[in-house]
């Protein structure tokens, strides 16, 4: 069983708290172009994570079953939270355009604190197991949070038709390049196929500054004006996203009797904050982009705090 100091916990989280708020203090002082920070997070998830991925992949030695049985944990309760959350809907009675930004504000992780913290906390073999689960947490999480705009948006109340909802979804993951990458690795590495010790060292080389690019990215991407309207659902989506998935995630995980590196990556990614792609469906598919930025930023603040304590009691 891994076991994570507190203060160890601390030490690691800091280092991405600080580089975030350095990425929005640049963002907001400096670097003030939305072109700059574009043409940033594509560098990012079009080259530098992918070389992060392909690089953990084509390297994996962790065990199948011990691997598959952690991807099949992490599905059931991202997939029960999914059903609370839509439970809770029929509680609350939320605007559907904005309980569609809070369904992803519940669901949807950041991949950039992923593997910046995997990295910190776990090192090379916490990496591995981030870059075997990411293709499938992509796919569910794309899959249920299209399908919720498709259910609760409609073509007549504003949002996407379905077929251009099915044509996102499928492009969303046939072309998303972290799933490219991962799945390359793994024909790579079940090939047996080595790679020039050049070129190892260029994809390497690529993939160091993957890490500090994207916290630099999420702090950019923070917008700390919020709608005071808004602060019910922002709360519901912090509180679901930061404790109650947690919860359920190490639940599963005992259940399923899965410990070590793979428990302690399990209960790592139940903790991280939403991503800030879902901004962007949010805006492609009718959402309420103003509440999902919300969203983003308060998960993403609130997770320093809760990352740093659940990551050291459950973990």
């Amino acid at each position: 069983i891994i076991t994570i100091p507190m203060y160890s916990v601390f030490c690691n989280v800091l280092p991405i708290v600080l580089i975030a708020l350095i990425g929005s203090f640049i963002r907001k002082k400096w670097l003030i172009s939305d072109e700059f920070w574009r043409g940033l997070e594509k560098l990012s998830f079009y080259i530098l994570f992918p070389a992060v991925l392909f690089g953990s992949t084509y390297r994996l030695e962790l065990a199948a079953t011990q691997f598959f049985r952690l991807v099949i944990a992490l599905v059931v309760s991202n997939l029960i939270v999914s059903g609370l959350v839509v439970y809770h809907q029929t509680k609350q009675n939320y605007d559907k355009a904005q309980f569609t930004s809070l369904f992803q504000g519940a669901t949807r992780y950041n991949n950039y604190i992923f593997f910046a913290l995997s990295s910190a906390l776990f090192g090379e073999k916490g990496l591995s197991v981030v870059a075997s689960i990411s293709p499938y947490m992509i796919v569910l999480t794309n899959v249920t949070a299209i399908m919720c705009f498709v259910y609760y948006l409609p073509p007549e109340s504003g949002g996407a038709s379905k077929k251009q909802s099915m044509i996102l979804m499928a492009k969303s993951i046939i072309t998303n390049p972290f799933v490219i990458a991962s799945l390359v690795g793994f024909a790579f590495n079940y090939l047996k196929i080595e790679l020039n010790m050049g070129i190892e060292k260029t994809i390497d080389n690529i993939a160091d500054s993957a890490l500090t690019i994207g916290i630099l990215i999420v702090g950019a991407s923070l917008k700390f004006k919020i709608n005071p309207d808004h602060m019910k659902i922002i709360i519901s989506a912090s509180f679901i996203k930061l404790i109650i998935t947690p919860i359920i995630t190490f639940t599963i995980l005992w259940i399923m009797s899965i410990n070590g590196i793979s428990k302690s990556v399990g209960i790592l990614f139940s903790c991280l904050p939403c991503a800030s792609s879902a901004y962007i469906l949010s805006r492609q598919l009718g959402g309420d982009p103003e509440t999902m930025s919300s969203i983003i930023t308060s998960t993403t603040v609130f997770s320093i705090l809760s990352l740093s304590i659940l990551v050291y009691i459950l973990a």
